[in-house]
């Protein structure tokens, strides 16, 4: 190895000590200020809290050392990958530490013991959101890419346990008497956690770009549009997203009251215009498509309102689109009424941060 090669190493090696540094107090705040919360330690919740000055100066230091490293070896390849990852996985840290801090002054202002179901869920998801951050910083610190597998599991148990934690904690309002500030304050708490499996995901595309050099996938949306009979209006928005935006995601569309098959205009429509209609002219009813899988991203009503039909989960989006606004009424031409839907539908996309 050359003389040259050893100075790069060192360098390197140094950005891994800082950065696995910073990580291990990170993780120990984290934990710290969920104890503190959940034993009411306000002893515990204030030396955390001065602990976190000391990782803000540690990041400033690893930013340091990355921004040396540019300036000495003028990188590119893998190592410029590598010192990209780490400066933005500084800032992901500081944010982690700043949701530290975060939950460690709502321990000082907690009044009263938790209710154990608001308890055992919080303790669950501190100690997967902090399974997922470990998880993934070890995994870009060793360059195993394989790692992010196991984070985002962690992550995902984390996230499928908020939307839980959140009604436990509806529960414990409806039928015991609290301070309005400790309710307030562990709902805080909870989003904080979530927040932190979030970054542990940021932490695992970090990794795939560092080592592998991909980046991100471009998010994909589950999509539905539902009107009252699904005979034009739905199906029709759901044409216009397939055909402008085809790989924007899994997108269908649904009637409230269903009829036997779609309009013949639309049929005469979609032919004229070479679009296949997967289903043919079949109609679906809202409660079939609700019952597929996952949840919908985004459900759009025409003429009507999802959200009066259902019980909207918590992380779905509910619009409504009035095509009187644009004009639109029942003897307006379809070529019109799909003219109008295409730049909904590129508002949407647009909105979504989906390109054409």
């Amino acid at each position: 190895m050359s003389l040259y090669e050893e100075r790069l190493e060192a360098d390197l090696e140094a950005i891994r000590s800082q950065l696995g540094s910073v990580a291990s107090q990170v993780e120990d705040n984290l934990r710290h200020s969920v104890q503190a919360v959940l034993e009411l330690d306000r002893k515990l919740a204030n030396e955390t809290l001065i602990k976190d000055r000391a990782v803000n100066q540690e990041i400033r230091d690893l930013d340091h050392l990355c921004h040396l490293f540019v300036a000495r070896h003028l990188p590119s390849g893998s190592h410029l990958r590598f010192v990209s990852a780490v400066l933005r996985l500084g800032v992901a840290l500081e944010r982690v530490g700043d949701y530290s801090v975060a939950i460690c002054r709502i321990a000082r202002q907690i009044e009263s013991p938790l209710p154990d179901a608001v308890r055992n869920n919080m303790e669950m998801m501190g100690r997967h959101a902090g399974k997922a951050l470990g998880t993934a910083l070890a995994g870009f610190l060793r360059g195993d890419p394989d790692s992010a597998r196991v984070s985002r599991g962690f992550a995902s148990q984390t996230a499928g346990t908020y939307p839980y934690a959140l009604e436990v904690l509806i529960t414990a309002a409806d039928s015991d008497r609290r301070p309005a500030r400790d309710l307030f304050g562990t709902l805080l708490v909870f989003r904080l956690l979530q927040r932190t499996a979030e970054q542990a995901l940021n932490a695992c595309e970090q990794t795939l770009f560092a080592v592998k050099g991909k980046r991100k996938k471009e998010k994909r949306y589950r999509i539905l549009f539902l009107d009252r009979d699904h005979a034009m209006l739905a199906k029709l928005a759901e044409v216009a997203l397939s055909e402008s935006h085809p790989n924007a995601g899994k997108i269908g569309s649904a009637g409230l009251e269903p009829g036997a098959a779609l309009d013949p205009k639309l049929v005469d429509f979609c032919r004229r215009r070479g679009i296949v209609l997967t289903d043919g002219d079949a109609t679906r009813a809202f409660d079939e498509a609700l019952d597929v899988g996952p949840h919908y991203h985004v459900i759009v009503g025409l003429g009507v309102d999802p959200a009066a039909h259902f019980d909207v989960p918590y992380l779905t989006a509910v619009l409504q689109w009035d095509l009187e606004e644009d004009g639109i009424t029942a003897e307006t031409a379809i070529e019109d009424v799909y003219r109008a839907l295409m730049d909904r539908v590129r508002g949407l996309m647009a909105t979504l941060g989906v390109r054409d």
